[in-house]
């Protein structure tokens, strides 16, 4: 009977589209797992996913243990999957070394159809794949010499396609915020703007997103003394494309670059919080992960936020009322949490997205919204071990990318919230 359940489970785990939840049917490596990237977009139906995968012949699992190569994989309307690896120039998949955290792949699809995709730079120079035919994942190229700005140190890219079908990439080129444009009509990469460099301090980007109204918003943090784990000072942009300005979000001009002391931070320094700090035997305060959305046109950032030394990494969002951020715990329960974290906002609702380390049950992601003065959340795949996440959100429905990566397992969701 256990046998029976168990296949009946992991039936419905690869139904067809109008399922709740499905596993990718390809395998992941065990380096599969970011807090910053966006490896995942929709368009016209189709859904696309980027992933590591192995890197090579292992000894008992097929995969090397420090190595991975990557490949897109594209879900279509009636269900089925095809996948393409990025290629090497001798034509066999790129392979990469690990590095958790940092070499993960980020992709958007542009409003022609052609597929972007940034992968596993740490302070490396670009290496950047787009696809030659729309929408097909096995027409990726090596398209790094295209982009601007070559021989910099590049990590962390997360990208947005707008309404016009441009793409928009934020990044760090060490030690400092870059933002980027793919122009959809000129078929070419130009860099916009440094938005975040201050003396001492390294930017963190954290995400990038367009609002439909001809603005892009841009969220970072801010670590001391070179590049470490813990952050400071959550901060946020907006970026008038066709004025070409920024503003925080009382909608005053801020002058680009944005430094530690301009008036962007929605998660200020409290309590024992030392701006100064940087990770160490202590675990000092500070702020790791977040990602945006719009909540009746204001601006909502969801993040990960130790409050004292030695805690654990609470879950937060800041809200912008129209006059001041307001700042809300979702979560500071039991568990700790993994660096994952998402939010989708729609009219007046709000749902922010999480996963919580070692619980009774494994790893477990969760969705939680507003409930009276506290949270409801809802375990969204029980019994997957769960570390990382993503989310995007598209004409009204959230599409989710769960990743179980020390199972070498990838879940998509489709949640029409």
């Amino acid at each position: 009977m256990r046998r029976v359940i168990l296949a009946c489970l992991a039936l419905l785990l690869v139904l067809p589209a109008t399922a709740a939840a499905e596993q990718v049917p390809y395998r992941v490596d065990a380096s599969n797992q970011a807090g910053w990237w966006r490896p995942l977009d929709e368009l016209n139906g189709s859904l696309y996913v980027a992933y590591n995968a192995w890197g090579g012949p292992g000894p008992t699992n097929g995969g090397a243990n420090d190595t991975h190569t990557v490949y897109i994989g594209r879900k279509a309307p009636d269900g089925t999957w095809t996948r393409g690896c990025l290629k090497a120039a001798d034509g066999t998949c790129a392979v990469y070394p690990d590095d958790i955290g940092h070499k993960q792949p980020s992709i958007a699809v542009d409003g022609h159809g052609h597929i972007h995709a940034f992968v596993s730079m740490h302070s490396d120079n670009w290496i950047y794949y787009r696809s030659t035919a729309p929408g097909d994942v096995t027409t990726m190229v090596n398209r790094s010499a295209d982009m601007p700005d070559q021989g910099d140190r590049y990590t962390y890219p997360n990208l947005t396609r707008v309404d016009d079908g441009d793409v928009y990439l934020v990044i760090r080129a060490y030690p400092e915020g870059r933002l980027y444009r793919w122009d959809n009509a000129a078929n070419r990469w130009t860099r916009v703007a440094v938005f975040a460099r201050s003396s001492g301090y390294v930017a963190y980007p954290d995400d990038v997103a367009g609002d439909g109204s001809g603005n892009l918003h841009i969220t970072w943090e801010w670590a001391y003394g070179g590049t470490n784990a813990l952050r400071h000072l959550g901060s946020y942009l907006r970026y008038d494309i066709a004025a070409g300005r920024f503003h925080n979000a009382a909608g005053t001009v801020v002058t680009a670059p944005a430094t530690v002391t301009s008036p962007v931070v929605y998660q200020p320094v409290e309590g024992a919080e030392d701006q100064t700090d940087r990770d160490d035997a202590s675990a000092p305060p500070g702020v790791q992960s977040a990602k945006f959305a719009l909540s009746n046109g204001k601006p909502v950032v969801a993040y990960r936020y130790r409050t004292v030394h030695g805690g654990r990494w609470h879950v937060r969002v800041a809200e912008w009322n129209g006059t001041a951020w307001q700042r809300r715990t979702v979560y500071a329960g039991a568990y700790d949490t993994h660096a994952a974290i998402d939010v989708t906002a729609w009219g007046g609702g709000l749902r922010v997205y999480y996963a919580k380390k070692a619980t009774a049950s494994g790893d477990q992601a969760f969705a939680a919204v507003p409930s009276g003065s506290a949270w409801a959340e809802t375990a969204l795949l029980p019994g997957v071990n769960v570390q990382r996440l993503a989310v995007i959100r598209r004409a009204g429905t959230d599409h989710l990318y769960l990743t179980a990566p020390t199972d070498h397992q990838l879940h998509v969701r489709t949640s029409p919230w």
